[in-house]
């Protein structure tokens, strides 16, 4: 364990700068694959496997230089690094090691597979991937999944959930969100707070199709507009009625997607 909070420990954040503009693991300077595979090579290799050095180097590179060292690694070593790290690795630090050399995409679609896979529903990870990545984010995660397990995330998802849980994750893995833009519109905005109000407090029953549809449908920036608009039509915000009129893992869904549009309006406020 001490491994692997000392792991931890040597991620290295940025925060501002160029972009990308959130937290991210920082390129090292003077950056040597060749020189990296090599170390690495050995360190599997010693007696007892030199832990520290596959930390130090690992955790201090970003996605893309750890890339660049897996295929120097494969031309030096002539075989897989992911393979030769997972048989010199062992428990929580193999996890994370190996976890560390997937792309975002393959960490996501692996997640999503083993809260699919076998006995029983992970739902609080499908929530957490589902609701929390971008259009962008879970076109690749889908393309990923099929390569990685040759099979259609969707029908996995549809699968594996019912009710209207089911029919919300699935209309955010069919990846229909609108791109933002620069073009507000203040009747389609004022129309969506309205509906929502009409689809839940303001009825018995909720409507929860019509939530689904602009949650999962609208870009972020128009949600946050039309969550703001929408405390002039009812008694509650946004985050209250959903916990009134939802319950399960549908509320959590929601509760997630409301949270995440927030962090994201957030985080382009502070940084533009």
């Amino acid at each position: 364990m001490a491994l692997v909070a000392e792991f931890l420990g040597q991620l290295t954040l940025s925060y501002g700068g160029e972009e990308p503009k959130y937290p991210t693991v920082v390129a090292a300077r003077d950056f040597d694959p060749a020189k990296d595979a090599a170390r690495i090579e050995t360190a599997i290799k010693t007696k007892g496997v030199d832990e520290q050095t596959i930390i130090d180097i690992l955790t201090r590179r970003s996605c893309d230089q750890r890339r660049e060292i897996t295929f120097e690694y494969e031309r030096i070593a002539k075989k897989d690094l992911t393979t030769a790290l997972k048989g010199a690795l062992s428990g929580s630090l193999e996890a994370l090691i190996l976890g560390l050399m997937r792309s975002t995409a393959q960490f996501d679609a692996a997640e999503l597979n083993a809260s699919i896979k076998g006995l029983g529903t992970d739902e609080e990870t499908l929530i957490e991937i589902l609701c929390s990545r971008s259009n962008k984010e879970l076109v690749e995660i889908k393309k990923v999944y099929k390569d990685m397990f040759k099979k259609e995330l969707e029908k996995d998802v549809a699968g594996d959930t019912s009710g209207d849980f089911a029919k919300l994750l699935l209309a955010l893995v069919q990846t229909k969100r609108d791109e933002p833009s620069n073009v507000i519109d203040y009747q389609k905005i004022d129309e969506d707070a309205r509906s929502l109000y009409e689809a839940g407090v303001r009825r018995k029953g909720t409507d929860v199709a019509t939530w689904i549809t602009i949650f999962s449908q609208r870009s972020v920036p128009h949600l946050q507009r039309v969550f703001e608009r929408y405390k002039s039509y009812s008694p509650y915000d946004m985050k209250e009625s959903i916990r009134k009129e939802v319950k399960g893992d549908l509320e959590k869904s929601f509760l997630t997607l409301g949270t995440i549009f927030h962090l994201l309006m957030y985080c382009t406020y502070v940084y533009n």
